[in-house]
């Protein structure tokens, strides 16, 4: 069992790892730039994030069924009728949320307290990576269905290969070398996009040589609507939480902006690091949940249990040790991204509110996969719901701005909002057991 998850989950480690040290790299590259270009990008990606995370109904919904039909052993027609419909279903998604971006993320910016040359910078980037927002959502299923196939190896390649290019043509666009003409943030913004249309190419040619060599590729049109059906039941909720957590993050940026620039700059900066902390917990999450869904379709509910209670424990204190790591070294860490004395003393202040932060985070990532996984996606929607605005967004308010707390008083409140989730879930999968999963297939 053990060996199995680690050989999910490792490449996906790799993956999530080279994109975040790439990403920190990108970082590094806009702060020599212009610290405001920072904190625009990070503006800006949190309203993509943001609207991506529609997309979620579909990956997630077609997650949990591809690794069940797997476990099940569904025929390979019925396999692939799942994964057009699904398909379909991205590309649509991909083009609506494309058009709505267009039309609506002037009048977001506008809505955020941004001082004249970040909310530029930010109107800058977005102008060119909304256009091909539909090539990242797409992208996304393709990645998706060969995890659940237990590709993970495949969909690493591919994603060390995009960041790698854009972390070359980052080099060559924002500063303009080797006669390119200097383009700073638009640069960064084209660099992206390039990376991700090559990754989009590579996954579809994997995926459709992959399925058309074990099944052939006939669309049965009478199948799609049913199986779509099958994809929003479970991806709604479980997208939901999604997208009520990445509301409420937006929220609590705005929040941020509240506090000033600097402690904007400052939140980008730990939010880089953290990526460091918590990504063997997403790995692991994620390589969980393709075992639990093989196994529940199988209908081995004790393997299921045990594959989630040891994941837990070691997402648990692999975050400990990296935070403890990065702790000890925090004021090296963030002299690397600003040369600004005030603003890595904020970083490195409010950096000590995410061990309680990560404590609850690293078993969230693990035991809501699992809950998912087996088909139980109301919960996790539910108790993220409430935790969410009323400890996330409420304790920032009252926290960071009520008692002055500041962005130490935000994070504050992002630590017991994944302590409380965490203790729900914990609960919730060991008091239905197997019953709940016997039930639930």
């Amino acid at each position: 069992m053990q060996k199995k998850l680690f050989q999910l989950s490792v490449p996906i480690f790799v993956e999530s790892i080279m994109g975040t040290i790439i990403g920190s790299i990108d970082t590094i590259m806009l702060s020599s730039y212009s610290d405001d270009a920072v904190a625009a990008v990070s503006i800006a990606n949190q309203i993509l994030f943001l609207i991506q995370v529609f997309a979620c109904i579909v990956t997630t919904g077609t997650s949990i069924l591809c690794a069940q039909y797997i476990g099940a052993k569904k025929t390979e027609e019925e396999q692939n009728d799942l994964i057009t419909a699904s398909i379909l279903m991205n590309v649509g998604m991909g083009v609506v949320l494309t058009i709505l971006m267009s039309l609506f993320y002037p009048v977001i910016l506008s809505f955020l307290n941004l001082s004249v040359t970040v909310r530029d910078y930010a109107g800058e980037y977005l102008q060119v990576i909304n256009w091909f927002l539909w090539i990242q959502l797409i992208s996304a299923i393709f990645s998706a269905i060969l995890r659940s196939y237990g590709k993970t190896k495949q969909s690493m390649y591919v994603s060390m290969g995009m960041n790698i290019c854009n972390i070359l043509l980052n080099y060559l666009l924002i500063f303009g070398k080797f006669g390119l003409p200097a383009m700073g943030i638009r640069g960064a913004a084209i660099a992206t996009v390039v990376g991700r249309f090559l990754a989009f190419l590579v996954l579809m040619w994997i995926l459709f040589d992959m399925r058309g060599k074990q099944a052939g590729w006939k669309i049965c049109w009478g199948k799609i609507v049913p199986n779509m059906r099958r994809v929003i039941t479970y991806g709604i909720p479980a997208a939901g939480e999604q997208i009520s957590y990445n509301l409420a993050q937006f929220l609590v940026m705005f929040f941020v902006t509240m506090l000033g620039m600097k402690a904007v700059t400052a939140q980008s900066y730990i939010n880089t690091c953290v990526r460091f902390i918590y990504i063997f917990s997403v790995s692991l999450g994620q390589g969980t949940a393709i075992m639990v869904g093989w196994s529940f379709g199988a209908g081995e509910y004790e393997k299921a249990d045990k594959e989630c209670r040891f994941a837990g424990k070691c997402t648990f204190i692999f975050s400990m040790i990296m935070m403890a790591i990065m702790f000890i070294f925090r004021d090296r860490m963030f002299s690397l991204f600003t040369s600004d004395s005030e603003i890595a003393a904020l970083a490195g202040t409010v950096f000590l509110a995410n061990f309680l932060l990560e404590t609850g985070r690293s078993q969230n990532l693990v035991y809501v996969a699992s809950l998912r996984a087996v088909g139980d996606v109301k919960f996790p929607l539910y108790i993220g719901i409430v935790s969410m605005w009323c400890v996330a967004v409420g304790g920032s308010y009252l926290f960071g701005i009520v008692l002055h707390m500041g962005l130490f008083g935000v994070w504050l409140a992002q630590g017991l909002d994944e302590c409380l989730r965490a203790v729900g879930m914990g609960i919730r999968w060991k008091k239905k057991g197997y019953a709940r999963m016997e039930a639930a297939k």
